[in-house]
């Protein structure tokens, strides 16, 4: 169930910079891009955001865009008409102890606990990678609407599965081995499809193998394709270090691409290689090391804070060129919205509607 939605066009204000007058910047309102922009869109552009319709902030900031992934549940549980829709699962991980080659501690957080708003600041901790792959698959069942077998899994794997509601959002992490559900699920499926999908955010790094992540997300994706639904994965880079203790690499990396309707290649100011572009081919050569690289099976996760126009520019070419599904932007704190002036939205524009540059 490949996600191909025809998406993009444009051109842009660079840097205060008008290179090619379009209607957004005759707007009486301060924003840069409407919803109007959307049917402009030529590759799939998802936001990290709440749907405008769900959005308490006007002018909605996160226009352009072919779909929405968040953390809150009540933001996705009624695609909009024309807007595809994603929950955003965090992958649980391990909380025991992990060094590194070095005999240096490898300190993680506690795991995010989901919620219908998205708004719970309690953390979950987990005694086994077999005990946070268990929460994760329980979630997710939750939110599809399968309560029996979310309780299945929980009870398998020995930990404990509450409800938001009934486990107080008090002390900076829980009870251990204790899984958290949101309290909701998405839609049912229409008829033929259409539902809501879901995106994993998978970044564990608590010293699991390849085979082990390849096994559990295989798992994971068949349970979302059980419901009839698409499935993303989104990782830390494929060649970022901390994937040796993740089990993303060049042995699995093809095989997950192929797994998932979508899987991201995340490009971020702080790339190993020190270069953007360097980063990717890198990215996509540890894809290919398995099979033939199938650019429609892949997102660009393109970090919108500390990233160049001319990192946006090459990104652009690079879903171009090798004919990706499109970009997925992740703003890591940049802010969104506004003129159109602004570099967010510069490197915006360079990438969804392309702005003049050679």
């Amino acid at each position: 169930m490949t996600i191909r939605r025809p998406i993009l066009n444009r051109s842009a204000c660079v840097a205060g910079l008008v290179l090619v007058a379009w209607p957004a910047l005759v707007r009486a309102d301060p924003a840069c891009f409407g919803a109007a922009d959307n049917r402009r869109l030529t590759f799939q552009v998802l936001q990290n955001a709440p749907t405008s319709k769900s959005s308490r902030q006007r002018p909605y900031a996160y226009y352009p865009q072919t779909g929405v992934a968040s953390m809150q549940l009540q933001s996705v549980v009624a695609p909009l008409p024309g807007t595809a829709t994603y929950y955003f699962q965090w992958a649980n991980r391990a909380n025991t102890p992990l060094a590194n080659a070095d005999g240096e501690a490898i300190v993680r957080k506690a795991n995010l606990q989901p919620s219908f708003t998205g708004k719970r600041k309690q953390r979950s901790a987990f005694t086994s990678v077999a005990r946070a792959d268990a929460c994760t698959l329980a979630q997710t069942a939750g939110v599809l609407g399968w309560p029996d077998r979310a309780a299945g899994y929980a009870r398998a794997a020995g930990i404990r599965l509450v409800g938001e509601s009934a486990q107080p959002d008090a002390g900076s992490v829980g009870p251990l081995d204790t899984c958290i559900a949101p309290a909701g699920s998405l839609a049912p499926v229409k008829s033929g499809g259409g539902g809501s999908g879901v995106l994993l955010d998978y970044e564990v790094q608590d010293g699991r193998t390849p085979a082990q992540t390849t096994a559990f997300l295989r798992q994971w994706a068949q349970l979302v394709h059980d419901g009839h639904r698409p499935a993303i994965l989104l990782t830390n880079p494929i060649d970022a270090p901390t994937q040796v203790y993740t089990g993303v690499t060049a042995d699995n990396a093809h095989t997950l691409v192929e797994t998932f309707d979508l899987t991201t290649i995340l490009l971020w100011s702080r790339n190993p290689e020190h270069d953007l572009a360097a980063s990717y081919e890198k990215q996509k050569a540890a894809i290919a090391a398995g099979g033939k690289f199938d650019g429609s099976r892949v997102l660009i996760d393109f970090e919108l804070a500390g990233t160049t126009l001319e990192d946006a520019r090459f990104v652009r070419r690079a879903i171009v060129t090798d004919h990706l599904a499109g970009v997925f932007f992740w703003r890591n704190g940049a802010r969104q919205g506004g003129v159109c002036t602004s570099d967010v939205n510069a490197r915006i524009a360079a990438i969804a509607f392309g702005d003049g540059a050679p």
